[in-house]
């Protein structure tokens, strides 16, 4: 079975992991009648795909679109918090004006559910705040941000690719051209790691590139901390004197969450999987985190007790790996699950040795197979286990210039092309 694992779409990989109550969705395109995804505001389906502000040309809107069951983000009493990964296809449309003449842009968000669009929340707000809430302690909200338009009262001074935690501030950010990739579609994944606390964001436009932008973002964050057990998630983009076409052309997100309850002397365990697939196949991020995922689970359900995974320090991970651009965010913590290693900490080997120089090492030797965490020794299959660690390794070179594209990524992990020669 693990060898078409790359080979299927995302939803059908989450089917296949063992013991699961699954719930998944799949949508050729948004259709005006389907009801796993909501609307509100000005956001309306159209032509198979989602119009973020339908009334581009009127003032200060605001749209939603949000799916429609609620999604488990940790269990209250367990405290075990979920995985997750998602991907969207977009573009955004500034309508030939120059910068400021235009924006505010885009925001996937998590929030509880029942959250609503708060009044008088167009413009800057995202749609997601307004001047009461904009840095309010009461605030639950957790959010990835394109934003096209530099509000000087809380923004830096360029248009940004953030992340906020309870704030219309963005906690860590990027510098981003809005006009610059105007009309052409980019490839957003977000990923968080329950382990590593690691909210990561990376991105890819089909045909513009901008080589003094990163594609990046990392930030480490406890959900747990911020948000309530069940959430929202969805999109939210905003207009205010100056307009912007905003388009969702596909979604793909899936959750995880693995629960063992207890009563009396009978054990069992719950695993809650929830994932929406809006077309589109088999993606980096997702096939990847998903499927040293699975190896994890399996090792573990030959365990009674869980191990407790301990956070990486990002801090040391910055050190050893550096946060580059494209897809490596995602491929170093795909080593670090695949490893069972945390990154920016010595090898047992050698003390003197990160986990990148150390998976190198066996690289060379041609020994790749040692590096694989042995609690998954018995259910991996070895060709694919390979391919994935080259890949990562590949993700992850000094010289950007030979890092690959995700699509060259997936292609190669869809053994649609031969594993690349790296240098030793």
């Amino acid at each position: 079975m693990a060898t078409i694992f790359y080979k299927l779409p995302f939803f059908l990989l989450l089917f296949l992991l063992p013991s699961a109550n699954s719930v998944s969705f799949q949508i050729s395109h948004f259709e005006s009648n389907a009801s796993n995804i909501l609307y509100y505001g000005d956001a309306i389906p159209s032509v198979g795909a989602i119009e973020m502000i339908n009334k581009v040309n009127y003032v200060c809107r605001v749209g939603w679109a949000t799916y429609a069951n609620r999604v488990q983000l940790w269990d209250s009493i367990t405290k075990k918090l979920t995985n997750f990964a998602t991907h969207y296809s977009s573009f955004l449309y500034t309508q030939g004006s120059p910068a400021p003449k235009y924006g505010h842009g885009l925001a996937f968000f998590l929030a509880p559910v029942g959250f609503e669009i708060p009044p008088d929340s167009a413009g800057g707000f995202l749609g997601l705040f307004n001047t009461t809430t904009s840095d309010s302690r009461k605030n639950q909200i957790v959010l990835v941000e394109f934003d096209s338009y530099v509000n000087v009262e809380w923004d830096p001074s360029v248009e940004h690719v953030g992340i906020n935690k309870n704030s219309i501030a963005s906690a860590v950010y990027t510098p981003w051209n809005a006009s610059f990739h105007s009309g052409d579609t980019v490839d957003v994944w977000i990923t968080y790691s329950a382990s590593t606390k690691n909210l990561s964001v990376s991105w890819e436009y089909q045909t513009t590139s901008n080589a003094p932008e990163n594609t990046s973002l990392f930030y480490e964050i406890d959900l747990r901390e911020i948000l309530p057990e069940w959430v929202t998630v969805g999109f939210s983009a905003a207009t205010s004197q100056y307009g912007e076409r905003v388009t969702i052309k596909s979604w793909e997100f899936s959750s995880s969450l693995d629960i063992k309850e207890t009563n009396g002397k009978n054990a069992k365990k719950k695993k809650l999987l929830v994932g929406l697939t809006v077309s589109g196949g088999v993606l980096i991020a997702g096939a990847i985190i998903a499927f040293v995922i699975m190896w994890t689970w399996k090792g573990k359900e030959k365990k009674e007790e869980e191990e407790t995974a301990e956070t990486v320090n990002l801090a040391l991970m910055n050190d050893d790996l550096g946060r580059g651009a494209g897809p490596r965010s995602f491929e170093v913590v795909a080593l670090e699950i695949a490893t069972g290693r945390r990154s920016g900490y010595p090898m047992e080997e050698n003390f003197d040795v990160g986990l990148l120089q150390w998976v190198w090492n066996l690289y060379g030797r041609g020994d790749l197979l040692l590096a694989v965490d042995g609690k998954m020794e018995n259910d991996l299959d070895e060709k694919q286990v390979e391919c994935l660690i080259i890949v990562g390794l590949w993700c992850v070179q000094p010289d950007r210039n030979l890092r690959p594209s995700i699509r060259q990524a997936i292609r190669v992990l869809n053994f649609g092309a031969t594993t690349p020669n790296l240098p030793t």
